[in-house]
This record gives C-alpha cells, sequence and structure tokens, in this order.
C-alpha cells in the first residue's frame, strides 16, 4: 500500500499520538515527544505518504486512512491527538469522524476549513487556490513572484530561529525546485478538491473534549480566524501563545508540552481526587 504510515514510539502509558504538518516532519515532534514520553506512550507517524503519495487523496480518505492506523495498529484501544497546522485538522478530522477512537484533541495553530479563503498571505491564496500543472508551478516558482512566494512561506513554515533558512528556500533550483512544486501543486489539489461545506456543517455537530492553542501573530490565519473556528467546534478551553509563530511545536516546545500534559492529565487530577 503506498499511504502505509510508519511511526516513531517512545514511553509507556496512555496513548498519544502526535501529527505533523504538511510538508513537516516527524523531528519537528522530537523536544515535545522526548518530554511527554515519561508519562505516555507516545506516537508520531510519518504522513508523507499520506499527504504527498504518488496517487492523491482527499482530506476525507486521509483521515480514513489515519483512522484504519490507528484501528490496526492499537485494537480496541482509544487515543488522544496533539496536530499542528495541517496535522491540526486531520485531528479534528478524526475526532468528528472517528469519536469512538478519540480521547482529547489539542489542536496548535489548526488549518480551519475552507482555509484558502483565510489564509493571510495573498501569495498563497492565489498558489493554492490556481489548478496549475507540475510545470506550471514550477515555472511560477522560478519568477519574481514565485520568489517572493518561496520567501513569504519560509517565514511561516519553517523554525524562525533556524537564521537563514528563507533565503536558502527562494534560491533553490533543479530537482529541489522541482520537489517543492510538486508538494505545492498536490497541497494545492488537496484544498481545491475538498468539500469544506460538508466539513462546516460536520462541525457544528462537534463537541469532542479538545484544547485549541494558537499564536495570535501568526502569519497563515489571524486572530479572528481562529476564534471563529473555536466557536465553530465549540471549544472553550483556548490558549493563546504570543512569539511562537505558525511552527509552535519548535519555537516553544518547553510550552507546549505543558500545556498538552496539563490538559490529558485532567482527567487523572479528577479521578485521583474524586
Amino acid at each position: 500500500m503506498s499511504h502505509k504510515i510508519t511511526f516513531r514510539e517512545r514511553g509507556q502509558g496512555p496513548l498519544l499520538v502526535l501529527l505533523h504538518g504538511y510538508g513537516g516532519s516527524v523531528q519537528h515532534w522530537e523536544n515535545i515527544a522526548q518530554s511527554l514520553s515519561s508519562s505516555y506512550r507516545v506516537i508520531v507517524p510519518n504522513l508523507s505518504h499520506i499527504y504527498m503519495g504518488s496517487d492523491k487523496l482527499f482530506f476525507t480518505v486521509q483521515i480514513e486512512a489515519l483512522a484504519k492506523f490507528i484501528r490496526d495498529t492499537f485494537p480496541g484501544e482509544k487515543v488522544s491527538v496533539a496536530g499542528l497546522s495541517y496535522g491540526g485538522a486531520l485531528s479534528w478530522g478524526l475526532a468528528c469522524q472517528h469519536p469512538h477512537l478519540v480521547h482529547k484533541t489539542v489542536l496548535i495553530n489548526p488549518m480551519v476549513t475552507d482555509p484558502v479563503k483565510n489564509f493571510l498571505p495573498v501569495e498563497l491564496k492565489f498558489f493554492l487556490s490556481v489548478p496549475l500543472n507540475l510545470k506550471s508551478v514550477y515555472l511560477m516558482l522560478s519568477t519574481p513572484m514565485g520568489k517572493a512566494f518561496l520567501r513569504r512561506s519560509a517565514q511561516i513554515f519553517r523554525d524562525e530561529r533556524s537564521g537563514d533558512s528563507a533565503i536558502a528556500v527562494e534560491n533553490l533550483k533543479g530537482r529541489k525546485l522541482q520537489f517543492v512544486a510538486h508538494m505545492i501543486q498536490h497541497f494545492s489539489w488537496i484544498l481545491r478538491s475538498e468539500n469544506w461545506k460538508f466539513w462546516n456543517q460536520k462541525l457544528y455537530k462537534y463537541r469532542g473534549d479538545c484544547r485549541l492553542i494558537f499564536d495570535q501573530d501568526d502569519l497563515l490565519f489571524n486572530h479572528q480566524a481562529y476564534s471563529k473556528f473555536a466557536a465553530h467546534i465549540g471549544c472553550e478551553d483556548v490558549i493563546t501563545l504570543k512569539g511562537a509563530g505558525h511552527l509552535a511545536i519548535k519555537t516553544q516546545p518547553d510550552e507546549i508540552s505543558k500545556f498538552i500534559f496539563e490538559f490529558l492529565e485532567t482527567d487523572n487530577l479528577n479521578e485521583r481526587v474524586g
């Protein structure tokens, strides 16, 4: 199966699944996984084959693939799920469609429904809303507008503490640029092909146990978009970060670990008090 999910595992205890963002890596969760493994059995799936496999999968189908992975790997067990960005969207989709599999959900700068309309950067709205083939995307990334798009994307999706990474990405050429073009073209297809009206309606009925964490100065979605989404899904447990950026699990891993741990431990504390 081309969409087989591999994963890293560490620790013992209740199951906690950590989902990285689109184009992200299991490495993004490294510090948090290490921190939480003292109390939880932490599972970090590599979702690259789900996100960017040779045959494209609708967002809805990706959720079903993730549900199958959980059922097959941890039969009869419930998991708590934490997801960043696109991984956050998979988290709320999984909790909404398969509540019998999910105990608690932590959404960190999650992708909201109908994302293209809610993107802040105009460059992203353009590149991810226009149906272009791979060659066209590649050629456009080679133009000044394309380089500006890459520079802007690096500011959002890369670790801001990694120095000159934003400069490097806008100067990509050849196979490396072709890979980025494939990633963008694939992601654009996913966003344009999904029935977001279905999810908007579905999430109005979702009332799972959820914590939403977002940065007030996130460059991808603004405060209003996250607040509106929290109200949409009935999530009253909302934490606002400052200075974390979109890749908060890399820039503020200690804070994120603490917020995840406190949220998951609520039930255990109540049981001990009771």
